[in-house]
């Protein structure tokens, strides 16, 4: 006996609800939650500190420390609510269902580490990266993707399809529409605490592209661009990057150069490593194995991109 796929409209020849493929589509979108969740974090992290409508720099207005939406929320929380709810209560379905015990699996190491493994994050954020625990959402996630032939079999698979792809759908609209920002280094303003003692407040600055001025969260004081950017550069000119931070690096400062034309710069001679970058991330000015990636300094870099060079 033979039946349309619920999603795809495929004939599947074993009578189950959805074919193959869209159950491997499936399992591979509960994978990605994790990098998701990575995702909402971050964005979240961003919008504490720097977001569109308020820390905006051609305004002298007091800035709000958080993008808040007509629900007072911040604009991801509500779809990743939705989207945790949803996998926490498929999970726990399918858990009863065959009889499993979930409780004792999302306690487990070996689940936790799963996740982290696959915290794969589309917009990585050198000052942000996520070190929380495993969430509620990622776990079980995780666990309904090792479940695979099971969820096929569930009586309410099509329910269940439809459910956590929208809600993942949502959450991906939810960070993708937000604009991107770009970091522009720590608050450089210096205060005063009770004991008349002098403090950097140092809260990371974020600012769209274009932008002029930026305010900073923390302490509210104004900040010209392209003084940021200025005090940046002298920071970072003669410290030693990879190619590949490099490549992170001026994509944050809008001048993004390539990790592979630093490559080919070294190849032709026309910059050279001034150390090496071993696995455990010391650094060696001498090379010693064939893995360790080389360190250029910045300045250089940036050099080599005004003479021209391509």
């Amino acid at each position: 006996m033979t039946t349309d796929c619920h999603n795809c409209g495929r004939t599947v020849a074993d009578d189950f609800d959805l074919c193959h493929d869209c159950m491997a589509t499936l399992v591979k979108n509960l994978e990605s939650v994790p990098g998701l969740v990575s995702d909402i974090l971050i964005t979240r992290s961003r919008q504490d500190r720097m977001s569109s409508n308020l820390a905006r720099g051609k305004s002298a207005e007091t800035a709000l420390p958080i993008r808040l939406d007509q629900y007072d929320q911040r604009p991801t929380q509500r779809p990743f609510d939705a989207l945790t709810n949803e996998l926490v209560t498929w999970a726990r379905d399918l858990d009863a269902l065959i009889g499993g015990d979930l409780d004792a699996a999302l306690d487990s190491r070996g689940l936790r580490d799963m996740v982290h493994r696959h915290r794969h994050s589309r917009r990585p954020d050198p000052a942000s990266l996520s070190q929380d625990g495993a969430l509620d959402a990622e776990l079980a996630a995780i666990w309904l993707s090792l479940y695979a032939h099971d969820l096929r079999r569930h009586p309410a698979v099509t329910e269940l399809f439809d459910g956590i792809e929208d809600a993942i759908t949502r959450c991906r609209k939810a960070i993708d529409r937000l604009p991107e920002l770009s970091y522009k280094g720590p608050c450089p303003h210096v205060g005063y605490d009770e004991e008349r003692q002098p403090f950097t407040c140092a809260a990371d600055l974020y600012v769209e592209r274009g932008e002029d001025y930026v305010s900073c969260p923390r302490c509210w004081t104004h900040h010209r661009i392209s003084d940021l950017e200025r005090a940046m550069m002298r920071e970072i000119d003669d410290r030693l990057f990879t190619a590949a931070e490099i490549e992170r690096l001026t994509r944050e400062l809008g001048e993004p150069i390539p990790a592979g034309t630093i490559r080919s710069w070294h190849s032709r001679d026309v910059i050279a490593p001034h150390a090496w970058k071993q696995a455990d991330g010391t650094v060696s000015h001498y090379w010693m194995r064939r893995s360790d990636p080389p360190m250029y300094k910045f300045s250089e870099v940036r050099d080599a991109r005004m003479r021209g060079e391509s």
